[in-house]
């Protein structure tokens, strides 16, 4: 939740106070994410319990925090005849995509960048913002709301606000440039309300009203005097449907227009339709012209043309660039382009007289110097090894500056031309900033080392299991942001139950956790990332870096042929004496013997052994099914019949040779086999039908132990 874990626990703390431990119970049970809203998901069980919660929630979050509560249902999907959900947990390909999460991206309006060079890069900045959160107030309205639209409103948190542009704006400022009108082109701030509660007076969040997209006072001037040109006083109708037969670039100017290229006559943000009616001397537009004026804006403006910016740049790259610079980026980067069609992309474009352009774009002198050249050796003057302290200090942050500018932007090449001396710019997309390449660093290192002691199969059966997941974001969540806790910790706080999870999963906990603290706790007492953040690239990475599917695995093979030489194929077979059967027959009472008499007394009446084994072989070998003894009973009561198919084929061979195969597949597995080479011929298909389910060692390992235990095979 990037509002804060102090927010949430301030939250949580209300509503406890407020509720009682009934709401604090289901709200443990529930994720917590925020992105403009605080959002609460649970599953199926508890949610309509969560509902009836939902105005108190909301009244105390808004109280506390100023911030608004949805709640989502987790919804579950029948998979067969079992009743099983279908959870899709977004997934990356590497750990530079688990912390930049290039899904999760704002939508820049195209044409709201040709405002910057008349109102500055904060009111823009703050215009992409608001619009965003517009967007999430009518997201749930459906296709009919992709985009806000003229005249819809929104209550904004402004802190939550400058929070999603990394804080490069500050507070002060943001209500500075309210007051001064440079946010009046994009949306105008409704008058203050206030609420009586407890005998004191609220103040409400301020309210936004958005203004949709306007053309700049440039665009204006230049549309109206297009249109001067095609006689527009003398065929209204003529005029426009020739403008929307125009390409844009010969009515307005590209890539973009300054106030100093021409004289404005429009000198602020106007419609379509305030411009034709100006050129109209005035006139009211009919239906007939307000309808094609309509069309005419769509065309100029295009509202579905979108820049999409990963909210990681805004929240951790803006900060750094500062928002002069990095608004020149974006304007940068919309000057290029993605062919899908070709496959050809283009990250360089050419700016029409170099650096007096890029002044006038962006509104600065020194701000487009510090775009350095590609090559390093061309960079700034030449060194000299006398200076000044005061001169090293400003050297140095100059060298920072460039240097982190030269992943954005570059000058790779100069021409004459009749604009000047003309750059070509080389924009790159978003990359990691210094400190998260710490972070993607340690994180690698953090998985060799797993690998190298062969606990990738540990960690990523860790990471699978919802229950030992959570408790892995909750030991550093709830407790303290920067600590990090064993198991035995967050039971002592009331966390969880000491039987949450199994002994071997314990153990895999508290030994994931002193790995983590190993390799991280430098970073997090330098204050570059939290042990949650960790905790949640792992979870991400957990079917892809984590997986052992193409993992090399530890060279046995010399050991495995010496255990062979020593003892042959069939003195390994021989080794499994002990099993719950006799004369070649499943022994029931004895599988049988730690469950309700009556129960098990009505299973050996009904049925035939290798029956109920069947229904025992298809638990075990299910990863979905947490007890399989249950699941065997009450499905063998319910439908009297067998399990069918590979488990009954399973069940139906002679109990010696089942429970020695079962001995060897559990041996090979542990010795190192790949694929199913740890599958003899007899087991090799029907086996095979339960295990190829799960793709890591250790999770077959666990489904055949579990089988091995149900039915009582152990060596001599």
């Amino acid at each position: 939740m990037n509002q804060g874990s102090n927010t949430w626990w301030n939250i949580k703390n209300a509503l406890r106070s407020t509720c009682g431990d009934e709401l604090d119970r289901l709200l443990n049970q529930s994720t917590v994410s925020y992105d403009g809203m605080l959002e609460i998901a649970t599953d199926e069980a508890a949610f309509p319990k969560l509902c009836e919660y939902y105005p108190v929630i909301e009244a105390v979050a808004d109280d506390v925090a100023g911030i608004r509560v949805k709640l989502r249902n987790i919804s579950t999907v029948p998979m067969g005849t079992e009743t099983e959900s279908l959870q899709l947990v977004l997934g990356y390909a590497n750990v530079a995509e688990a912390i930049i999460r290039p899904e999760s991206i704002a939508a820049v309006p195209s044409y709201l960048l040709r405002f910057i060079p008349y109102v500055g890069s904060a009111p823009v900045l703050i215009a992409i913002a608001l619009r965003q959160a517009f967007y999430r107030a009518f997201q749930d309205d459906g296709l009919d709301n992709v985009f806000p639209k003229s005249g819809d409103t929104v209550t904004v948190n402004v802190a939550a606000l400058l929070r999603s542009l990394g804080g490069v704006i500050s507070r002060a400022k943001f209500f500075r440039l309210f007051k001064e009108g440079k946010l009046d082109w994009f949306a105008t701030r409704s008058e203050a309300e206030h609420t009586f509660k407890d005998g004191r007076i609220h103040r409400l969040p301020n309210t936004y009203q958005y203004k949709g997209l306007l053309l700049t006072p440039g665009d204006a001037s230049d549309l109206l005097a297009w249109l001067q040109d095609h006689g527009i006083q003398d065929n209204p109708v003529d005029a426009l449907t020739e403008a929307l037969r125009t390409s844009r670039d010969q009515i307005l100017q590209f890539p973009y227009r300054t106030p100093a290229s021409a004289e404005l006559v429009i000198t602020h943000a106007a419609s379509v339709h305030e411009v034709v009616s100006i050129a109209l001397d005035g006139q009211v537009l009919n239906s007939v012209l307000a309808g094609i004026c309509d069309s005419l804006s769509s065309h100029l403006i295009r509202p579905e043309s979108f820049l999409a910016i990963p909210w990681y740049w805004f929240r951790k790259v803006l900060p750094e660039l500062g928002d002069d610079l990095g608004a020149l980026y974006l304007m940068c980067k919309n000057c290029c382009y993605v062919d899908w069609a070709h496959g050809q992309d283009r990250n360089t474009f050419w700016v029409p007289g170099g650096l007096k352009t890029l002044q006038a774009w962006i509104g600065s002198v020194s701000l487009p110097k510090r775009i350095p050249q590609k090559d390093p050796t061309k960079r700034g003057r030449p060194r000299s090894d006398d200076i000044k302290d005061n001169s090293e200090y400003v050297r140095s942050w100059r060298d920072e500056k460039r240097e982190l500018i030269s992943h954005y932007l570059c000058r790779i090449e100069t021409r004459r031309s009749d604009s000047g001396l003309d750059w070509q710019l080389e924009v790159n997309d978003t990359q990691l900033t210094a400190s998260d390449h710490q972070i993607q660093d340690a994180v690698y290192h953090f998985i060799n080392d797993c690998a190298r002691m062969d606990d990738l199969d540990k960690l990523q059966s860790l990471l699978s299991d919802k229950n030992a997941s959570s408790l892995l974001q909750k030991s550093s969540y709830f407790l303290n942001h920067s600590s990090f806790c064993n198991y035995e910790t967050l039971v002592n706080t009331g966390i969880c139950n000491s039987d949450t999870l199994e002994p071997h999963e314990i153990s895999y906990f508290d030994t994931l956790v002193r790995s983590i603290i190993c390799h991280f706790d430098t970073l997090v007492r330098q204050n570059i990332c939290n042990f949650d953040t960790v905790i949640n690239i792992l979870y991400k990475l957990k079917n892809t870096l984590l997986s052992i599917k193409y993992k090399q695995p530890p060279d046995t093979a010399l050991k495995i042929s010496d255990f062979l030489q020593e003892t042959d194929q069939s003195e390994l077979t021989d080794q499994v004496v002990e099993a719950y059967y006799s004369n070649n027959c499943w022994d029931i009472e004895q599988i049988l013997n730690r469950i309700n008499p009556v129960l098990s007394k009505q299973i050996q009446q009904r049925f035939e052994s290798e029956s109920f084994v069947s229904w025992l072989i298809y638990g075990c070998l299910t990863p979905g099914i947490k007890s399989p003894m249950s699941f065997a009973v009450s499905r063998a009561l319910e439908s009297g019949l067998d399990a069918g198919g590979a488990a009954l084929r399973l069940a139906n061979l002679p109990p010696k040779e089942l429970s020695q195969q079962l001995w060897q597949a559990k041996v090979r597995l542990e010795a190192g086999y790949l694929g199913d080479g740890f599958l003899t011929s007899t087991l090799a298909s029907d086996l095979s039908h339960f295990l190829k389910i799960e793709e890591n060692t250790s999770g077959k390992l666990f489904l055949i132990q579990r089988l091995i235990d149900a039915l009582g095979i152990k060596v001599n």
